[in-house]
């Protein structure tokens, strides 16, 4: 594979692309259909992972438990707040590519940090 050759062009090569070896002698507009079906497929898999996380953290966060009060009157109360669980998704949402990022690195560079890796995660 050769150094300044892009991926999509002849002797050119990435991390993951191109998928075979005799792939960069088709067609152009068949190979970008075939990363567009990918990536939809890829967003489509992100989204049933979503709904079904979601679906966790809603019942996480409605389970209730019954307390007595000093009145002897009992009532439900929300163990959980939905505020709090939801912002912490967010957290983890919004560091998630970082975190990828770093370890694309980390795994491309034979287990030595790169320029991006630990300064990605704590920057």
């Amino acid at each position: 594979m050769g150094e300044n050759a892009a991926i999509c062009e002849k002797g050119g090569g990435g991390l993951l692309l191109p998928f075979s070896q005799n792939e960069q002698t088709w067609n152009k507009t068949g190979r970008a259909f075939m990363y567009f079906a990918a990536l939809l497929w890829c967003f489509l898999g992100v989204s049933v992972v979503a709904d079904i996380f979601m679906a966790a953290i809603e019942a996480v966060t409605s389970k209730r438990k019954v307390k007595k009060l000093s009145n002897g009157r009992t009532v439900a109360v929300k163990v959980w707040n939905e505020t709090v669980a939801n912002l912490t998704l967010m957290a983890l949402g919004s560091s998630a590519p970082e975190i990828l990022l770093s370890i694309i690195e980390l795994l491309s560079a034979e287990m030595y940090a790169g320029e991006l890796g630990p300064s990605t995660i704590v920057g």
